[in-house]
C-alpha cells in the first residue's frame, strides 16, 4: 500500500474513532471539529449500501466489456483468448493503481470492484496458459490442479498486500492451506503452520507500523487460521479424512489410520476451543472469544455425533444454554466489580458509536418502519337490476 494510502486510512480510522468517543459522550463536538481538522480524509468514500451497489454496477459493466473484446478473440484459439484475460487483468490493477493513487478512492465500489476482476482475470488467464503447457507436457490433473491453488494464493496473497483487501488475505489463506493438504503429512503441517503463524500474524494485527487494513487482514488470518487447526485436529476429521480427501491419499488413510492416535484427536477436539477461549481472554480480542464459543458448542455437537446421549436438538440446546449461561455470568461478575471492571474487564461498551448497528438491527428497523397494510373493505351485495335485449328487444328487470 502507498504511503499517501496508508496515511488517509491511520487517518480515517481515527475520525471513526472520534466519531465513536462522540457518540458515547466522552468527547463534545467541538473536540469531535477539532479531530477531523487535525486529521482530515482527502479518499473518495461511499456509504455499504451504495458501496455495494456501485461494485455490482462496476462489475457487470466491465464483464460486458470483455465479453465485446471476448468474441473475437476467441476464434483465433485458448492461447490468444487467455492471453487476452491476463492482459485485460493487468489493465484492471492498472485502474485499481490509478483509483487508488492519483483519484484518492477508498471504500468507493469501483476500486474494489476492478481489484476483484483483475485477480479473477489474471487468475484464469494465467491457469488456462497452465492448462495448455501441461496438456502439451502430458502433466496430470493433480499437477494442474495444485498450479490452480498455487496461483490462487499467490495472487491473493500479493494483492492483500498491495491493496489491504481483507477477502483477499482470506482466500490466500485458503488456497495456502489447501496446498499444504496436498503433499504427504498435511494434517501435521496444517498444525504446524497454524502454530508458528498464527500468534504472528494476531501480534502484527496490533502493530502501529502497519496501516488499518493490513492489521485487519493479519488478524483474519489468524482467525482463520485457527479454523483449519480445528479441522486438522478435530476426530470426525480424522475418522472420515476430510484433509486427506483433498490429496490423492485418503484411500489409504483410510485403510492405515492407527485407532491408538484417536484419543489424541478427542482429547484435541475438547481443548483446542477452550485454549482458544483462554487465548482470547488473555489478549482481550473478542474475535479470539467467539471463536472459542462456537468452538465449545462445535464440540460438544461432535460429542452427541459420537456418544448418543440425547438427541441433536438436545445438545444444540445444551450447547447454547451453556454459552449464554456463561456470558450472563461473566456479565454479572464484571457488573459487580468496582467501576463495573475487574482486572481491565468491562462488559461495557468502551466508546462505541451508538450509530454502528448490526445488520439484524437494521433489517427489524426497516422491517417496522414499513407501512401497515390497509384493511381490506367489506362490500355487501346490493342488487342494481339489468336489462337484457336482443333482436331488437329490449327490457327491464
Amino acid at each position: 500500500m502507498r504511503a499517501s494510502a496508508a496515511l488517509a486510512e491511520r487517518r480515517h480510522e481515527v475520525r471513526a474513532a472520534a466519531r465513536g468517543w462522540k457518540g458515547a459522550g466522552g468527547i463534545d463536538a467541538a473536540t469531535l471539529a477539532a479531530i477531523d481538522a487535525a486529521y482530515p480524509d482527502d479518499r473518495s468514500r461511499l456509504g455499504p449500501v451504495f458501496r455495494v451497489l456501485v461494485f455490482g454496477f462496476t462489475v457487470v459493466a466491465v464483464t460486458a466489456f470483455l465479453g465485446l473484446l471476448w468474441l473475437p478473440a476467441a476464434s483465433s484459439g485458448e492461447g490468444p483468448t487467455a492471453t487476452l484475460l491476463v492482459l485485460f487483468g493487468i489493465a484492471l490493477a492498472g485502474a485499481t493503481e490509478v483509483q487508488l493513487g492519483a483519484f484518492r478512492r477508498r471504500q468507493g465500489g469501483t476500486e474494489s470492484a476492478t481489484a476483484f476482476l483483475a485477480v479473477s482475470s489474471l487468475w484464469g488467464g494465467l491457469f488456462w496458459l497452465v492448462e495448455i503447457g501441461g496438456r502439451e507436457a502430458s502433466v496430470g490433473e493433480g499437477g494442474r490442479f495444485d498450479s490452480a491453488l498455487l496461483l490462487l494464493a499467490a495472487l491473493c496473497g500479493a494483492a492483500a498486500y498491495r491493496w489491504g483487501y481483507s477477502a483477499f488475505a482470506l482466500v490466500a489463506t485458503i488456497g495456502l492451506f489447501l496446498l499444504l493438504a496436498r503433499v504427504p503429512f498435511g494434517r501435521g503441517l496444517w498444525v504446524a503452520v497454524t502454530a508458528l503463524g498464527a500468534p504472528v500474524f494476531l501480534r502484527a494485527s496490533d502493530s502501529a507500523r502497519l496501516p488499518p487494513p493490513h492489521r485487519r487482514s493479519c488478524e483474519a488470518v489468524a482467525i482463520l487460521s485457527l479454523v483449519f487447526l480445528y479441522a486438522a485436529v478435530h476426530l470426525g476429521s480424522w475418522d472420515l479424512g476430510l484433509v486427506e480427501m483433498v490429496s490423492d491419499h485418503s484411500g489409504r488413510f483410510l485403510s492405515s489410520s492407527s485407532p491408538p492416535a484417536r484419543p489424541l484427536f478427542a482429547a484435541a477436539t475438547a481443548l483446542v476451543p477452550v485454549l482458544a477461549l483462554a487465548w482470547g481472554v488473555s489478549v482481550r480480542r473478542r474475535s479470539l472469544i467467539n471463536l472459542g464459543f462456537v468452538g465449545v458448542v462445535a464440540s460438544m455437537v461432535t460429542l452427541r455425533a459420537y456418544v448418543h446421549v440425547a438427541p441433536l436438538w438436545t445438545a444444540l440446546l445444551l450447547g447454547g444454554g451453556t454459552a449464554l449461561g456463561l456470558a450472563l455470568a461473566l456479565r454479572r461478575a464484571l457488573d459487580s466489580g468496582p467501576g463495573r471492571v475487574r482486572r481491565g474487564f468491562t462488559a461495557e461498551p468502551l466508546f462505541a458509536d451508538a450509530e454502528r448497528r448490526s445488520a439484524l438491527e437494521v433489517a427489524i428497523g426497516l422491517a417496522g418502519s414499513s407501512p401497515a397494510a390497509r384493511p381490506m373493505e367489506e362490500r355487501g351485495f346490493a342488487a342494481g337490476g339489468g336489462r337484457s335485449g336482443g333482436g331488437g328487444a329490449s327490457g327491464g328487470f
